[in-house]
């Protein structure tokens, strides 16, 4: 039986919250593929098991353990069948970060984080102070949920990480970690097959039913997350992305990135730089 979350954090931050935090307590909710968002997403989980894979690393994640997924990065969550789990998500926008070196390592940061027991107790005191703070009303709500954040980022920062991952070596994970490491150059149908010696029928039908999208859908959207992270982490210009991304015609790469992410590279753009002001 299939018990279905939702995200109300994820909603609020739709609505244009800086930051939002939910505790949820599921069985059997598992994402059918990967997604990504322009926000910062933590993941605690306070109990049960689960598995993560991020861009091309799977990760598996037992009670107290700790992973974050910086903005543009692929990802997705899923457990053992009928394995109940009880998890708090914590999204936040990066300019609520207050320490630019502190954003560097968090958009860098792909790793699990294991606390001990004293960081654990530590952590949900705060998470509980956020989640209390969250529904009140009381003065200076949003500088003390910035202060709380920056204190959990910190917190994070300090506890034991873990970046091996899993061993996971699959036809589809590894042309998954091919895509990452080579969107920016022409990858074809074609090449792939014959790089991983499978026909390009078995390599489609192997791949979507893996992934839940095509080849080419997976392509696109590792390349426009791509190209939302370089908009938002440097001030190149669309032409600049588009080449940097795998794209040789511009307005190839505007029709994709408005297919995908739903507005205009130089909107897209614009929006960045705003919020860097």
């Amino acid at each position: 039986m299939r018990c279905l979350m939702i995200d109300v954090a994820q909603t609020s931050m739709a609505a244009g919250a800086a930051c939002a935090i939910a505790q949820v307590t599921g069985v059997n909710d598992n994402m059918s593929q990967s997604h990504y968002h322009d926000y910062f997403e933590l993941y605690f989980l306070d109990s049960g098991e689960r598995y993560h894979l991020m861009d091309d690393k799977l990760f598996k994640l037992q009670a107290g353990d700790c992973i974050l997924f910086p903005p543009q990065t692929m990802h997705r969550s899923y457990g053992d069948q009928d394995m109940a789990f009880s998890r708090v998500v914590l999204y936040f926008r990066p300019k609520t970060i207050t320490s630019a070196d502190l954003l560097h390592k968090l958009l860098h940061s792909q790793v699990v984080y294991r606390p001990d027991s004293q960081e654990i107790h530590q952590l949900r005191r705060i998470i509980y102070a956020m989640e209390e703070e969250q529904n009140s009303h009381l003065d200076c709500h949003d500088e003390c949920m910035q202060s709380l954040l920056n204190l959990v980022m910190v917190q994070l920062l300090r506890m034991n990480q873990e970046s091996t991952g899993i061993l996971r070596e699959t036809r589809v994970t590894k042309v998954i970690q091919y895509i990452h490491n080579h969107y920016a150059e022409d990858i074809s149908l074609k090449d792939l097959s014959e790089r991983f010696y499978v026909s390009e029928y078995y390599l489609c039908r192997e791949f979507k039913k893996s992934t839940k999208r095509t080849i080419v859908e997976y392509i696109r959207q590792t390349r426009i997350m791509n190209a939302k992270r370089l908009f938002m982490e440097t001030d190149r210009n669309v032409t600049e992305v588009a080449r940097e991304t795998g794209f040789s015609n511009l307005t190839h790469f505007n029709r994709v990135f408005r297919e995908v992410a739903d507005i205009t590279p130089s909107e897209y753009r614009k929006r960045c730089q705003e919020l860097h002001r």
